[in-house]
């Protein structure tokens, strides 16, 4: 493959960050176009509203331009509760198109971004807070099962001028990509696109020369950089490889060239299913309000789990160097999307000597690395109706190995991290009342990992999983252990800081489980008024990872929770240590915090869902309606 193959775009257009005053584009391109826009109200007539647009540009390759476009009203602002479409026009010395010509703006064509009826990709900026979001987490090109993506793409066509049925925004809550685990039949053409993307290849013997010492990237993800992944035999390295990976996860554009290539074989139908689903995938982003996070897959697995880990990677020159490229990678096609106010020319301006420098040990490599690496928390605030706030979990931790643990059977050593510190509370709260969110408004909460997940997992770790530590297995790094349950402080301060906000209610969306589920919860904290929480997990989006074995066996320890449960709600008690036990304390310790939960039913036979899954959350007044999309129908 060689440049004159890329087509002008090659992911995109994606809606991103959008208010009244306000609209964000994202898209890539493989030439350094200057792009205009347009807006219409959806009518008979397409009116044109009066705008002003500004296109800013990251050149993060040689042909990989990434390109964020701001619209914004001449007068007022935006209409709401009304269709809005829009059309990008490109142009390069004499040359000028549009989307149109590009065959983007044709319902027929395999590249078509519009919804049967209507012109243009469309959208609408809700004025109340009843409405409804699509949320979901864990999108693996080589994961097992269908894309269900798919079914957001699928819910838009059918509700597509209808704003009452018609998802206002999308939140993908972490693992958008799968930078750690690649399958070994996508590898090389993802190695051998990014060269070419970028213009270069990158020097990493230059970095460490321990890289020489090795055969294969698994060893050298283990012993240079010092990652824990166990499927890290393809683990991405590069900035281009990473760039790589987002375009073929987000778009069909690349997937044209590297699909004649690939065998219709068992090993290869999971991602021919994913390739040929992208044309849904563009088609949904470019048409619904789009927010994302990260975790720990878009960097590499166990990204921060503890404090040695974290010290150990930024320690490797080799480590450092590739989380460097992958947090650079997540800002241009996730989080500058999110809040693009946020970064000023003081961020872009060694991001952009970073990508054009080559050795490791100049000052702009240096000021770029530290400075990526340094920056949290990813926080932001989504401006949707209901307002939602988006955590990071990842980059503003504390690891706290004294007397903090939530559960006994948890040596302090391996004890799970306190998700997010008081920094990264402080900065929440501030940008939630910033855009604002006032005391008694409904509170929508997105929190990659769960805070509530499920009792018989819980169960299973505290009788089974323990033990083995004892027989020198570490149990944080082969066991995912980081859930908010694993430390009593950091649940502790969660309900701190939900007590200081006091919402009228309360919803927090996840992912992360690969399993989903809804469960409800009326927490007692201190002597204040009983809190009630809805806490919703849909995972993955096609990753299903519970099949075999350890299907049978979640499944069965599911239908012996359903049998040997009594009790309509578990209820689960915080001592003055942050300890937490089932049911009661001793007399002598003091009760911090009282919750009593209860798992809902997301099928018609469990408690939980283990296969591929799309979450539909919608808000009114009354109540708050969830559903897992699970079959096409259902959409």
């Amino acid at each position: 493959m060689n440049y004159l193959n890329f087509p002008p775009i090659l992911s995109g257009p994606i809606l991103r960050r959008v208010d009244e005053y306000q609209i964000t584009i994202w898209i890539a391109t493989s030439t350094n176009y200057d792009i205009n826009a347009s807006l219409y109200i959806t009518d008979q007539n397409h009116r044109i509203l009066p705008i002003s647009v500004n296109n800013k540009k990251l050149p993060l390759g040689k042909y990989l331009y990434i390109h964020l476009i701001t619209i914004n009203p001449l007068k007022n602002g935006f209409p709401t509760d009304q269709l809005l479409g829009y059309n990008l026009f490109f142009s390069k010395d004499n040359h000028t198109f549009d989307l149109q010509q590009l065959g983007y703006l044709d319902y027929k064509s395999p590249s078509g971004i519009v919804y049967s009826s209507l012109k243009y990709p469309s959208f609408f900026i809700t004025s109340t807070d009843s409405s409804s979001f699509l949320y979901g987490s864990c999108r693996k090109i080589h994961g097992k099962g269908e894309d269900f993506l798919l079914l957001g793409d699928q819910l838009l066509e059918k509700h597509q001028s209808d704003s009452t049925k018609r998802p206002s925004a999308l939140f993908l809550t972490g693992d958008q990509i799968y930078a750690d685990d690649v399958s070994e039949h996508i590898f090389p053409f993802i190695n051998k696109i990014a060269g070419v993307l970028m213009g270069y290849e990158e020097d990493l013997p230059s970095i460490d020369e321990r890289v020489t010492n090795y055969t294969n990237r698994k060893q050298i993800s283990k012993y240079v950089c010092k990652f824990t992944s166990r499927k890290s035999t393809n683990h991405l390295f590069t900035l281009g490889e990473y760039a790589t990976m987002y375009l073929l996860c987000f778009g069909p554009a690349l997937w044209k060239d590297i699909l004649p290539q690939l065998s219709n074989t068992p090993e290869n139908v999971d991602i021919i299913n994913f390739a040929n689903s992208t044309c849904s995938t563009q088609r949904l982003l470019a048409n619904i309000p789009t927010y994302m996070i990260c975790d720990d897959h878009d960097i590499t697995d166990d990204w921060n789990i503890t404090k040695r880990w974290k010290e150990n990677v930024e320690n490797s020159p080799l480590g450092r160097h590739v989380l460097a490229n992958a947090l650079t990678a997540y800002f241009a096609f996730q989080g500058w999307g999110n809040d693009p106010s946020r970064f000023s020319s003081e961020f872009f301006d060694p991001l952009i000597e970073y990508v054009n420098c080559t050795p490791s040990n100049s000052h702009s490599y240096k000021r770029w690395s530290n400075s990526i690496i340094g920056f949290s928390p990813w926080t932001y605030v989504a401006p949707t109706k209901p307002i939602v706030l988006c955590l990071d979990t990842r980059t503003s931790r504390e690891w706290s190995y004294c007397k903090k643990q939530s559960w006994k059977w948890i040596p302090p050593s391996t004890s799970g991290p306190e998700l997010v510190n008081e920094k990264g509370w402080t900065f929440a709260i501030t940008k939630l009342l910033e855009c604002g969110w006032q005391k008694n408004d409904p509170l929508v909460i997105v929190s990659p990992a769960p805070l509530y997940g499920m009792e018989v997992i819980e169960s299973f770790l505290e009788k089974y999983i323990s033990p083995l530590r004892n027989k020198g297995i570490p149990v944080t790094t082969s066991f995912d252990l980081e859930a908010w349950r694993m430390n009593g402080e950091g649940v502790y301060h969660f309900y701190e800081v939900l007590v200081k906000l006091d919402p009228s209610e309360i919803t927090i969306l996840s992912g992360d489980s690969h399993m989903a589920s809804a469960i409800e919860v009326w927490a007692q904290f201190g002597k204040h008024e009983k809190i009630k929480l809805l806490q919703l997990t849909s995972s993955p989006l096609k990753n299903e990872s519970f099949r075999g074995v350890s299907g049978l066996a979640l499944k069965a320890a599911i239908v012996f929770y359903n049998i040997f449960q009594t009790e309509d709600r578990i209820v689960r008690v915080c001592d003055e240590n942050q300890y937490f036990h089932y049911n009661s304390i001793a007399e002598n310790k003091a009760v911090m915090l009282t919750e009593s939960i209860h798992y809902q039913y997301v099928n018609k036979k469990s408690i939980t869902e283990l296969t591929n899954n799309l979450g539909l959350v919608k808000f009114s007044r009354e109540q708050t309606y969830h559903q897992l999309l699970t079959k096409k129908d259902e959409a």
